[in-house]
């Protein structure tokens, strides 16, 4: 895979990520509208399920899928492919079929004891109809990407999200004047509905690739695919899994914690709301472009070893190091100085402002760890991930524990922010150490913040004493950041951490 075919893989799944989070910004402001602070915070308590069900019976199985089909495409074996996928399939629906039993047999005691939220009930039960769908679109998924065919994912990722929005706003006039149990089953709908016409589209585009392909006999059988895939996928699911796992608990803490730190139940679900369903989306919408990339280098890497390219390699993880920590730094910088502006803009919420503020030291841990993740899974050193997302999360928990009961959400941040700090830490060790790449902490640290420092004190400046008095708050906001952008960009240049040689490097 050539530096060019990542750069427009990443571009067309960056794309199709911008326009999905556009998208789910208008959907969650609607949201917040309809459900309020509280009906978020107990909307995204089921996100934790969600996540759960998601890492047992598909993030493995696509990753193997994406990174065996990557192998057999270098070496034109187009039939192994799509054998590898078939495999897949039926491990990843096997695996979520008795996961949905499972959520409808048991969907009340998990409400009661495992979310401390009984009105999550119902759309605990209603998510397990989407799971088969959810397991077959993302092994699909999982071969165009390998196939380097992104398009495809990222129009289906569109598609789902567009679905979504279409069926919540048809039936939450209807559902929500029932309560909030209903009102988070309305957008559970949604998020089903979106998953099976996702599903839908992936076979259909999955249908037609197949009769373009040149096919010639397999080289392996079904058993020897399906141990593949399997024994590929075991560890990276193992490492979701668990990783899921006490993420969810970490989740569930929050608002029960918040209380022992003196708020009430509304309270601690509105500062939970506020949190997850307003404030982290907004953080990590910048990390549309790692996230895209850390999956285009996925079958990057994987070609590149099977090709035993060290040289492309080396070139290929450290430019994407390199690009990660200039937009994790530049987001930082970009919601340390203008978070109260995009909270109002976006939500009418000056607490959000303040989550923000907080969160934003975060960024850069969040968006290297997105890449270091990909590097790790196309080296083939899923274990890494493992151990280090592990021990961070237990890290995690332990310091809700401590912390959130003293300083609630402020405590709650630096147990985020030591989190994220040693996972991201522990996975550039390991990454860098594989393929002897040395540290650049001048062009990846300094550099970079040096350059969103000089942007966002300029741009504070100019928004409370131009921008502010002039325009409306959102157009302000909106000028603001598209200023800040520009001047980031220009002091990147001027720093000489990026340099017109770097930018053809990348894409040719």
């Amino acid at each position: 895979m050539s530096k060019k075919a990542l750069v427009v893989g990443t571009l067309i799944l960056t794309i199709a990520s911008f326009i999905t989070r556009i998208l789910g910004f208008i959907f969650r402001i609607f949201l917040s509208d309809v459900m309020g602070a509280e009906g978020m915070g107990l909307y995204q308590l089921i996100f934790p399920i969600y996540m759960l069900a998601w890492a047992s019976a598909s993030a493995g199985v696509s990753l193997a899928v994406s990174k065996k089909v990557a192998e057999y495409n270098a070496q034109k074996l187009y039939q192994d492919s799509i054998r590898t996928l078939k495999c897949a399939i039926v491990l990843a629906v096997g695996i979520s079929v008795p996961i949905s039993l499972f959520l409808f047999a048991f969907h009340e005691p998990i409400s009661i004891y495992f979310m401390h939220a009984p009105d999550t009930s119902l759309s605990i039960m209603l998510l397990g109809t989407c799971l088969p769908f959810m397991a077959t679109s993302c092994c699909i998924r999982g071969y165009f990407q390998g196939r380097q065919e992104m398009t495809i994912p990222a129009a289906a990722q569109v598609i789902e999200q567009c679905a979504r929005m279409i069926i919540i706003y048809l039936i939450a006039g209807k559902m929500v004047p029932y309560g909030l149990s209903y009102a988070c089953a309305a957008a559970m709908i949604g998020l089903c509905g979106g998953e099976v016409v996702s599903c839908l589209f992936t076979i259909f585009m999955y249908k037609l690739s197949k009769r373009k392909l040149n096919l010639k006999p397999a080289t392996i059988g079904y058993a020897t695919a399906f141990n593949s895939i399997f024994i590929m996928s075991l560890p990276i699911t193992a490492n979701r899994f668990l990783t899921s796992a006490l993420h969810s608990i970490e989740n569930i803490l929050i608002p029960i914690q918040l209380q022992n730190y003196g708020l009430t139940s509304s309270e601690a679900l509105s500062m939970y709301g506020m949190y997850s369903g307003m404030a982290m989306p907004l953080l990590l919408f910048p990390s549309m472009l790692t996230g895209s990339l850390s999956v285009a280098l996925i079958p990057a890497i994987s070609e590149a070893r099977a090709r035993n390219n060290t040289y492309q390699l080396k070139k290929t993880v450290g430019l994407s190091i390199q690009f990660s920590s200039i937009i994790g730094i530049g987001a930082c910088g970009l919601f340390l100085s203008l978070s109260d502006a995009i909270a109002m803009a976006t939500y009418n919420i000056k607490e959000v402002g303040y989550i923000l503020q907080l969160l934003a030291m975060i960024c850069p841990f969040f968006y290297l760890q997105n890449i270091l993740t990909g590097v790790l899974n196309g080296l083939g050193l899923q274990k890494m991930t493992f151990k280090g997302n592990i021990v961070a999360s237990i890290l995690c928990i332990i310091l809700i524990f401590v912390l959130v009961p003293r300083s609630g959400i402020l405590g709650f941040t630096l147990a985020l922010l030591v989190q994220a700090g040693f996972a991201t830490c522990y996975h550039l060790y390991h990454s860098l150490a594989s393929i002897e790449l040395p540290v650049d902490i001048v062009g990846w640290i300094i550099k970079p913040a040096l350059a969103i420092t000089l942007g966002g004190v300029t741009i504070s400046y100019l928004y409370e004493n131009f921008l502010s008095v002039i325009f409306s708050v959102r157009i302000a906001t909106l000028i603001a950041i598209s200023l800040l952008g520009g001047f980031y960009i220009l002091f990147l240049f001027a720093f000489k951490c990026v340099t017109k040689d770097d930018i053809k490097m990348f894409i040719k």
